[in-house]
């Protein structure tokens, strides 16, 4: 099966959000998220208040012809500074403190969504699309939950769990703080 890797920008994913939700559905229903109706719901506005923000960048993974099966999506945005106010920010400065915070995530691209269709699982398409959207890039974080088959994917790409977020994030799993640093060039000191 040939997969392709499309780059989107909001207005391409508005175009598609019918599709993107229901890959959404497909994977957050399952453990170990099982998330609610209620927070199904919820998805559509959530998605089209990412792809409303500066600098979101989206890569979806399709299959087929014509109208391809769409298998996975990934999306984010740069976090130039923390922004107060906003629970995820919140969350991070009340687990580490601001100025710890600030170094975690300030300036960092977040990775908003990863998720790829259960029947495609385990096929690399999700550490496919995680690379592209963090490549090239110098600093990038997410939250997961730690003891997920996705967090294995993050850590095995050199992603770093920094600690547990607080509980009241995500009252159904206990969120963590995850982060990747591009490796420092090595120093080129003549001889």
């Amino acid at each position: 099966m040939r997969i392709e890797v499309d780059r989107l920008d909001g207005r391409r994913v508005m175009a598609i959000a019918d599709r993107i939700t229901a890959l959404y559905r497909s994977c957050y229903r399952r453990p170990p998220w099982s998330e609610t109706p209620e927070q199904m719901a919820s998805y559509d506005g959530k998605l089209a208040e990412a792809a409303a923000r500066p600098g979101f960048t989206a890569l979806t993974a399709a299959a087929g012809n014509g109208r391809r099966r769409l298998l996975g999506v990934c999306y984010g945005w740069p976090t130039p500074a923390l922004s107060e106010g906003d629970r995820v920010h919140d969350a991070v400065t009340r687990a580490f403190g601001a100025a710890r915070a600030a170094e975690l995530i300030g300036g960092a691209f977040a990775v908003a969504e990863l998720f790829v269709h259960p029947d495609a699982q385990g096929q690399g398409i999700g550490r496919r699309l995680v690379q592209a959207v963090v490549r090239d890039r110098p600093a990038a974080w997410l939250i997961t939950y730690a003891r997920s088959p996705a967090a294995r994917l993050y850590r095995s790409l050199g992603w770093r769990d920094q600690g547990p977020l607080p509980a009241d994030l995500y009252p159904r799993l206990r969120l963590s703080l995850f982060t990747l640093r591009a490796p420092a060039e090595a120093s080129s000191t003549p001889p």
